[in-house]
């Protein structure tokens, strides 16, 4: 059809064309746009589609307003945007080395790469009704997915090619292993912030400029107050009237496939197991099947001849059992049996069995007085969900027409119209952190135009409708409010502040020769103990431990001597006093080594297969569309 076009737009064809379009663009005028407004980012030449990366948007910003339960700041979503669309760049740059260097994934693979997939399985294997399912609820075809998901398992490739070459010489192991079971002698002191409290100040103009510098962390929370109707299935249950007549008629129509009591059948049989020698197995099972045909007492040679623990002291005796009860080839011989009928060998994955049927009880529906009171609870329960059902539907339909008021579809419903006074973007009140809810109160619809909020439908058993009546936006809370706040933090800062410098210029002075006991009776404290750590050692706290190894060996009798300020704000003094490389001659070594070697070579993997990717960012030609999520 083009080509067509293209053969015809020509001589004076082409001059009649062009002008009527020149008419066009006259009268309706025309926005001329760069190539690359019409795509996410160019690379290489090759475009990333403007969809694909606003699809991915939407779902990401989905998921962060889910972790972060608030409306996202401007500074994060443009950097989740930019990280997003750095993520499609360098993909599409993988894809294209991919291609290059000839990595190529067949159907057979991608066949197989699905079929592991664990949500596309049902009962452990792969479900075709469920991926179209699947991609069906994702708005995306077979062939999309399947496009992508070639492209993803090609880049698996180049990333395999790449980690497979990675390696760590014998010198690099040994030296870490050395480090990693590194033990240091260290004995420390914690100087608490607090006992440094006095000489802690904050002058009016301290606070001042931390207000100005720290306006965002002083806002009132953005509220609103709510009226809602919520419908619930317990309320609508309690409600349903329950007549006999109405039972009756229940139980007739459900009784012949709700409460029957299946067929069971009470049977005996004789286990010969295949083991390793499945003809010898056979024929002893065949000798016995003859036996007990000829009459020989079938209880005596089960007790005598069986494998099965479980029976073979019953004389094989398999009690009362309906057919679920056993294994279908079991099953169907047993339940295809006469009374007082021997039959075999059967072959299950247990071995041969002998088999002979005792007593059948027939299938039976249970009487309507046996089951009368499970009867009604049934009876109920679906009375229920089903006024259930219509009602949460009278309630979305109702709360639409109403618009912008509760009070007219609560007296119709006959449901109470109930508040919430103070609800936020966290949530609150009875639905808690709801996200559904939450997300419904902040619409533009309903916090902005107060319109009723549509159904939302809580679980299973709970519909909920809500409005906003009142919305008090964030707002600066003023310097007089938050004085004391900050005169606190400050203090509390420049206590911190006071415990670390007191603690350094100590370490420097225990580093020349004072001893840390010492040095320690100055703040009227003594050092723990010395004691030898790990890297892996929960002896000392963790940024002491972290303190600890990053300071250099000690020269011989003397110390190194350091700082840590502590999670709670304190301040450790330390001395090392001694450094001892981990063993390479303890029996654990050979597996040490080993895990050592595969951890080390995942590293140099991931470090060079980053290196690679880095490489091919800096030497490709990027062209970002920088208005794709506008």
């Amino acid at each position: 059809m083009l080509q067509k076009i293209r053969d015809k737009i020509s001589g004076w064809f082409a001059a009649l064309f062009l002008g009527a379009i020149a008419v066009v663009f006259i009268f309706w005028g025309i926005q001329f746009e760069s190539t690359v407004t019409t795509a996410a980012a160019k690379v290489n030449g090759e475009d990333i589609p403007v969809e694909a990366v606003r699809r991915a948007w939407q779902d990401r910003q989905t998921e962060l307003q889910r972790l972060t339960r608030d409306e996202l700041p401007d500074e994060l979503v443009k950097s989740e945007q930019q990280r997003l669309l750095s993520e499609f760049i360098t993909r599409e740059l993988m894809v294209q080395r991919a291609n290059k260097l000839g990595y190529r994934v067949s159907d057979r693979e991608i066949v197989t790469a699905l079929g592991q997939i664990e949500a596309l399985q049902v009962d452990g294997k792969f479900d075709p009704d469920r991926y179209k399912a699947l991609l069906r609820s994702q708005g995306r075809s077979e062939v999309e997915f399947e496009n992508e998901f070639r492209r993803d398992l090609e880049i698996s490739q180049l990333r395999n090619g790449i980690a497979i070459s990675a390696f760590a010489t014998p010198g690099e192991l040994r030296r870490r292993m050395e480090l990693e079971g590194e033990a240091r002698d260290v004995d420390f002191v914690v100087l608490p912030a607090a006992s440094f409290a006095a000489q802690a100040t904050a002058t009016p103009e301290e606070v001042a400029s931390w207000y100005e510098q720290h306006k965002s962390d002083y806002m009132t929370q953005e509220t609103v107050s709510l009226q809602y109707l919520q419908l619930n299935l317990a309320d609508v249950a309690a409600s349903v009237e329950v007549t006999e007549e109405g039972l009756k008629a229940f139980y007739e129509q459900v009784a012949p496939e709700r409460y029957v009591d299946a067929e069971r059948r009470h049977a005996r049989h004789i286990l010969i197991e295949s083991g390793t020698d499945d003809a010898a197995a056979l024929k002893k099972a065949e000798g016995l099947l003859a036996r007990a045909k000829a009459g020989e007492d079938f209880a005596k040679l089960a007790a005598e001849n069986s494998d099965d623990p479980g029976s073979k002291g019953q004389g094989g005796d398999l009690g009362w059992s309906t057919r679920e009860a056993f294994v279908k080839p079991f099953a169907d011989a047993l339940f295809g049996m006469q009374q007082g009928e021997i039959v075999g060998p059967v072959k299950t994955q247990f071995g041969y069995h002998i088999i002979r049927l005792e007593e059948i009880a027939p299938a039976r529906q249970r009487s309507f007085d046996e089951v009368r009171t499970e009867l009604e609870s049934d009876y109920r329960r679906e009375q229920a969900q089903s006024i259930f059902y219509e009602k949460s539907q009278q309630l979305a339909d109702d709360a639409f027409a109403a618009l912008s008021e509760l009070d007219s579809v609560a007296t119709k419903l006959g449901l109470p119209l109930q508040k919430v006074d103070v609800y936020t973007r966290q949530g609150g009140g009875p639905f808690g952190a709801e996200r559904k809810v939450i997300d419904a109160v902040f619409s533009e619809d309903v916090l902005q135009d107060r319109q009723n909020s549509p159904a939302i439908s809580l679980g299973e058993d709970s519909v909920v409708v809500v409005r906003v009546t009142d919305h008090k936006p964030a707002a600066q809370r003023p310097l007089d409010d938050v004085r004391a706040d900050i005169q606190a933090t400050l203090h509390d800062q420049s206590a911190r502040k006071a415990a670390e410098a007191a603690a350094k210029a100590t370490a420097a002075r225990v580093a020349a020769g004072t001893s840390l006991a010492d040095a320690a009776k100055e703040f009227g404290l003594q050092p723990a103990g010395a004691t030898s750590v790990t890297r892996t050692s929960e002896a000392v706290p963790p940024d002491l431990l972290k303190a600890v190894f990053k300071t250099p060996h000690p020269a011989a009798g003397k110390v190194s001597a350091g700082t840590a300020v502590l999670a709670n704000g304190d301040v450790a003094l330390f001395a090392v006093s001694g450094v001892r490389k981990g063993s390479m001659d303890s029996p654990e070594t050979a597996t040490r080594l080993a895990e050592t070697m595969q951890h080390s070579q995942r590293q140099a993997a991931t470090a060079e297969f980053a290196a690679y990717v880095t490489e091919l960012e800096r030497t490709a030609k990027v062209k970002r569309n920088e208005k794709v999520f506008e």
